[in-house]
């Protein structure tokens, strides 16, 4: 499988491999009018020629190529200060050398690369004069000072249709990430949900407009308090939780209520989420408003309260006959438990004691009139007969099409119910 390393490695192998080979030409020129030996030119080749491919295999093996790369540079820096030195510092190979490097550390490292690139090239440099003493030879071959201003102009081009294409592909990033928060702010600010930001100390960052239906605008200034209009019951609650969002970085939920600026109270169930943004704790908050929804669940507990207390057995049936709930006198007249009877039929567990016209009759009275009334004998579950009295009510849906059931009944065999007269 092959190492993946950074893109800028394989453009600056690019880029070295090519200004190299332009210096082995002009340096080749220049130690060639001076009469230097073979080593000269095995070290020449060496550097300009297998050196960038080495440097190559470097940055890709490495565990962090881009850091290999900027070791690379300097590197490089440092080889031509001695190469710089070794020639005698002919004018214009030296200037092309240090220009050539501290253009790459500055596009790299900016100011630090710079002046990285000045003291290896001045390390380099100094190395070679304790080694073989300082020699100082200005004069550079017309050809190769030519070559190296051409080598140097299209290098200089080079850098720049790099650091071009760089700024393009940052500005093109930067045009879509400008797009996806112009897409995320239409979002946030046409949901219906309570959307916001907060800062460590539970003050507003960013409030989505749908907090205007229930806050003023003085109360969502950016800097102000976002737990001022919290239920007092709730405000201790909610700040430790909100603390605790960014102490553990782990999202938060929990309901709060709110009393909006025309005193109705409003509860909200929430998640919290903390991030950092430059440094400091930032919290985003999503509220949804369940106030119907929990109206709804304490009319609900009320109405299975009723429903579990009445005086009369009651049931709830499917419109195919199946029993779906019974409360506690369903059981005390029956002596069947809950769990025994539902999700059954009726006619499973209670024998039938009167002749299948009487049924008939109910079912006809159900069809026509939605309701019946009236007694019979019934049995209980440790076998014993009683007499009954009976409503059963049919619940249809808007078409008309019955959905349910629903049976009142009790024991009027010894009792005072106004049905007792019927019993007899």
């Amino acid at each position: 499988m092959t190492k993946k390393y950074h893109r800028l490695v394989l453009v600056y192998f690019q880029v070295r491999v090519t200004a190299f080979a332009a210096l082995f030409v002009a340096i080749g020129m220049h130690i060639w009018g001076r009469g230097y030996g073979g080593l000269a030119w095995a070290l020449l080749a060496l550097q300009f020629l297998a050196y960038p491919h080495l440097l190559f295999w470097r940055a890709r093996t490495a565990h962090n190529s881009l850091k290999a790369e900027q070791s690379n540079l300097l590197l490089d820096s440092l080889l031509f200060g001695i190469w710089a030195a070794a020639l005698e510092f002919p004018l214009w190979i030296a200037f092309t050398l240090f220009l050539g490097t501290s253009l790459n550390n500055a596009i790299n490292r900016g100011r630090r690369g710079v002046l990285g690139a000045l003291l290896a090239f001045s390390s380099g440099a100094l190395a070679w004069g304790l080694v073989a003493g300082f020699k100082v030879s200005p004069q550079t071959d017309p050809a190769a000072a030519a070559l190296c201003l051409i080598g140097l102009s299209v290098y200089v081009i080079g850098i720049g249709n790099i650091v071009f294409a760089q700024n393009r592909k940052l500005r093109d990033t930067r045009e879509v990430l400008r797009q996806r928060e112009e897409h995320y702010r239409i979002i946030t600010e046409n949901a219906g949900d309570l959307i916001a930001m907060l800062d460590a100390e539970g003050r507003w960052i960013y409030a989505n407009p749908a907090y205007r239906r229930l806050l003023p605008e003085a109360a969502l200034e950016v800097g102000a308090d976002a737990l001022a209009h919290l239920h007092p019951e709730d405000l201790d609650a909610t700040r430790a939780l909100l603390e605790k969002a960014i102490q553990t970085g782990e999202s938060q939920e929990f309901l709060y209520r709110v009393i909006a600026t025309d005193g109705r109270e409003h509860e909200f169930q929430a998640k919290a989420k903390s991030f950092s943004h430059a440094g400091a704790p930032r919290t985003v908050v999503v509220s949804t408003d369940v106030s119907e929804l929990r109206q709804r669940d304490k009319k609900l507990a009320v109405q299975a309260n009723v429903f579990e207390n009445m005086a009369e057995a009651m049931m709830i049936v499917s419109a195919e006959g199946t029993v779906l709930s019974v409360n506690r006198a369903f059981t005390t007249v029956t002596g069947y438990g809950a769990e025994e009877v539902c999700g059954k039929s009726e006619t499973e567990f209670r024998t039938a004691l009167q002749p299948q016209e009487f049924y008939d009759e109910i079912r006809d009275a159900l069809r026509r009139q939605g309701h019946w009334s009236g007694t019979s004998w019934c049995r209980r579950k440790d076998a014993g007969i009683y007499h009954e009295w009976r409503n059963i009510s049919a619940i249809r849906d808007a078409a008309g099409r019955t959905t349910h059931y629903v049976v009142f009944f009790a024991d009027v065999s010894q009792s005072t119910h106004p049905d007792r007269a019927l019993a007899r």
